[in-house]
């Protein structure tokens, strides 16, 4: 996503490309990791002991709690790659857009 680069600033150039690419690999894996649990979590076992079940059922309602949470994340991280894809593209298209005030002071709005 990061090249190394040369120059001043930080020494970093942002990939375009890299930034939609990631996004689309977290869409996809955020719901290929969602589909692989039921949201509930996963079936619960009988343990032989209705207090037991009752306790381990809270437990395992928790795990797919979770489990929806990270998928969520990962969502979300696509979401802001994107976001950060698009900040990136505007600010590269203001720059021109400056450049070219810059060399052709007529252009200004």
């Amino acid at each position: 996503m990061l090249t190394g680069g040369g120059g001043g600033g930080n020494g970093f150039q942002v990939v375009m490309s890299d930034l939609v690419d990631a996004a689309a690999t977290f869409k996809s894996e955020a719901a290929t990791f969602k589909a692989i649990m039921p949201d509930n979590g996963p079936p619960c076992p009988d343990g032989g002991d209705a207090a037991f079940d009752q306790n381990l059922s809270v437990v395992v309602q928790m795990i797919g709690t979770l489990h929806l949470q990270a998928a969520g994340v990962m969502e979300d991280d696509s979401a802001k790659l994107t976001k950060a894809h698009a900040n990136y593209a505007n600010t590269d298209e203001s720059l021109a857009q400056l450049c070219n005030q810059i060399i052709s002071p007529s252009k200004i709005n």
